[in-house]
């Protein structure tokens, strides 16, 4: 892991805090002894002036000192939080990296290799696939099976051979000029294969809007 992860690890945060904590208690600790002997000093008791100026410049050094520390601890604690920020970040990006590469492997190897069908398949699949770690490696998998298993064994299901490309052959169908087959009618209506090529164009979210 990076140095950037390490401190936000929970032990490195104890670890500042504690540090900040003692030394910040010393201070103030420190700092409560010389207002003592200044209070005495001002309710007329005896005390050399050479005495009464060391403490008080002692205290005044200790209260920059324990204004130090008190900057240092939040610029620490800033530090943290954004390295946090980062390392979050980056995790997010390196799992939809490995779902998104995963999945076009997977598919593709499976037979699924026309753009449309694999877009189709991603947005339908993509949720499903959680990262999992493998003995330090960091893996795609859908539930226990890994991704590849599960794309291989979806591919032959009912719903997933409708996206696996058919061997080219001329003639049949309604299609528009692009070659892609026309979609009408409702959601219900639709053929496993139809609901692939319309979500593949239009996305999964104007295919759920879509009526039933």
């Amino acid at each position: 892991m990076s140095e950037e992860t390490n401190l936000n690890s929970q032990e490195v945060k104890d670890a500042i805090a504690a540090a900040v904590a003692e030394a910040v208690d010393g201070l103030k600790t420190k700092n409560t002894e010389l207002l003592g002997k200044l209070k005495k000093a001002q309710q007329g008791q005896q005390i050399d002036p050479a005495d009464l100026a060391a403490v008080e410049q002692e205290r005044d050094a200790l209260k920059a000192q324990l204004a130090d520390a008190n900057k240092a601890a939040k610029k620490l604690a800033t530090e943290a939080e954004a390295a946090a920020k980062r390392a979050e970040a980056a995790e997010g990006g390196m799992t939809k990296l490995l779902v998104e590469n995963g999945l076009n492997d997977a598919l593709a190897k499976a037979g699924v290799t026309n753009p449309v069908h694999q877009k189709a398949a991603k947005a339908m699949l993509a949720t499903q696939v959680q990262i999992a770690d493998d003995n330090g490696a960091k893996v795609p998998k859908v539930g226990e099976k890994a991704l590849a298993e599960f794309i291989t064994e979806w591919a032959g299901s009912d719903e997933g051979k409708h996206f696996v490309t058919a061997p080219d052959t001329a003639g049949g169908g309604a299609h528009n000029n692009s070659g892609a087959p026309v979609i009408t009618g409702n959601k219900s209506s639709m053929s496993p294969q139809a609901k692939a090529d319309f979500i593949g164009k239009h996305g999964a979210e104007a295919y759920s809007n879509l009526p039933d």
